[in-house]
């Protein structure tokens, strides 16, 4: 097994979410070198606003809670000033407030959020102005003496502003759309699976539809049909040629088996009409499957106690040759199903002839039927491994490789059960061999 597919969602909205906050942190940097300047000194407006937070105004008298925050404030900026004024005018001022300012702190309850930055050290004039609301109303504050120089608080205080407002709704957004619009985009991938998952060996030209998927995945599926015309056209090559070799070694058979009828009769000539039946039985066979994969079978309701009795007195000759005793139980009333005759018969045989090769010329052959449209023969024999009794419906698989036979007569069954829309399985027989359970649809009851 491969390592686990990445997601292609996951893939897309991580990356799209990584992308879009690098844009942001760039385009924050860029526009906070742009617009400040690195040399000026400006007032924090954090700063400001924490000192209007801390204002309490009590009995008229305007005073200011000092805090941790704001003391530690105060101490690193000995020279701090600030005035704070609220609409009722009262004030509170702290700090010697430079001169260039005093006719503005004489205005600042008409003055709105405004900054001055300096570039001229020790930065006495850079000032913040800002409009808090607070408890106690309205209050203008007027902030300096305690410069900041840089643009890297700047560019915090930018990034934190527009990442919870822009960014991380942005990133939200894109990690809940992208699945969505995948899903969307994607709706004919499955469509595209769904067809070939259905494709099969018994439908040559099966093709996928291309226009159901995005424009990117098109060549991937045409890769896809024009492997599988490929594929088709192999087997079709292949169902020929076994065709055409299996008529071709009907007439050699033919001459063959003429010929030995003149021998003598004897031990040398009985073996070789066995090989030659095992020989005549293979081609006949391959002729059998390539019949299947081309014809059109209309089932008819059949009798399957009758053609299994049919089959087996045809084939107990062979039974008893090759050393077994042949039984069958069947209901005393017909158990009617929907079959084809000939290939039904052509199934039972093979299983027959199956028991015969392979249960070791001794025991009893056992033919069941059952009132629920089931057959079985079972056998004497060693039996099947139960690891292998999936395999051995496989072609030209053969459990024992010096065992006879050429490993297609139980696949021809598995194909013909099939075909029916019947079961068919491999289990332990009684007697300790084989058991080849068959079941078939029953015919509708017309009373």
């Amino acid at each position: 097994m491969g390592r686990h597919a990445k997601s292609l969602t996951v893939q897309l909205g991580v990356r799209l979410s990584v992308l879009q906050i690098v844009i942001l942190v760039a385009t924050i940097a860029a526009l906070t070198w742009s617009i400040l300047d690195t040399r000026a000194a400006y007032i924090d407006e954090d700063l400001a606003r924490g000192i209007a937070r801390a204002v309490t105004v009590d009995e008229g008298t305007m005073r200011l809670r000092a805090g941790d925050c704001l003391s530690k404030e105060l101490d690193a900026a000995p020279r701090l000033w600030f005035v704070i004024t609220d609409e009722q005018g009262h004030r509170l001022s702290h700090g010697a407030v430079p001169d260039a300012y005093r006719s503005l702190v004489a205005s600042l309850a008409t003055l709105q959020s405004s900054e001055v930055h300096t570039t001229s050290a020790p930065y006495e004039l850079a000032m913040r102005v800002v409009v808090e609301n607070t408890a106690y109303g309205r209050l203008h504050v007027i902030v300096g003496g305690a410069p900041l120089v840089g643009l890297g608080r700047v560019f915090v205080k930018i990034s934190v502003y527009l990442g919870t407002r822009i960014g991380l709704p942005l990133v939200l957004v894109t990690l809940i759309a992208v699945p969505w619009l995948i899903h969307r985009s994607m709706a004919g991938v499955g469509k595209v699976a769904d067809q070939a998952q259905r494709i099969n060996i018994d439908e040559r030209g099966a093709q996928l539809e291309d226009g159901a998927v995005p424009r990117e995945l098109q060549p991937l599926v045409r890769a896809f049909n024009l492997a599988l015309e490929r594929l088709g056209e192999g087997y079709d090559a292949r169902d020929r040629f076994l065709t055409d070799a299996a008529h071709e070694l009907r007439a050699p058979i033919a001459i063959l088996e003429a010929r030995l009828d003149t021998l003598p009769p004897g031990d040398a000539r009985s073996r070789l009409l066995t090989d030659l039946a095992r020989l005549a039985n293979i081609a006949e066979q391959l002729l059998d499957l390539q019949r299947l994969g081309k014809q059109v079978t209309e089932f008819e309701p059949l009798d399957l106690v009758t053609l299994v009795r049919e089959v087996s007195a045809d084939v107990a000759p062979l039974v008893l040759d090759a050393g077994y005793e042949l039984a069958m139980d069947a209901p005393d009333h017909a158990v009617v199903v929907m079959g084809d005759r000939l290939s039904l018969s052509r199934a039972i045989t093979n299983l027959i002839q199956n028991a015969i090769a392979h249960a070791g010329g001794k025991g009893l052959i056992h033919v069941v039927v059952t009132e629920a449209g089931v057959f079985e023969i079972s056998d004497e024999g060693p039996g099947i491994p139960e690891a292998e009794r999936a395999r051995v419906f496989t072609p030209f698989y053969r459990l024992r490789p010096s065992s006879v036979g050429a490993g297609l007569g139980l696949h021809l069954v598995q194909e013909i059960v099939a075909r029916h829309g019947g079961e068919i399985g491999v289990l332990d027989a009684p007697g300790g061999g084989a058991r080849f359970s068959v079941r078939l649809p029953r015919a509708p009851d017309r009373r």
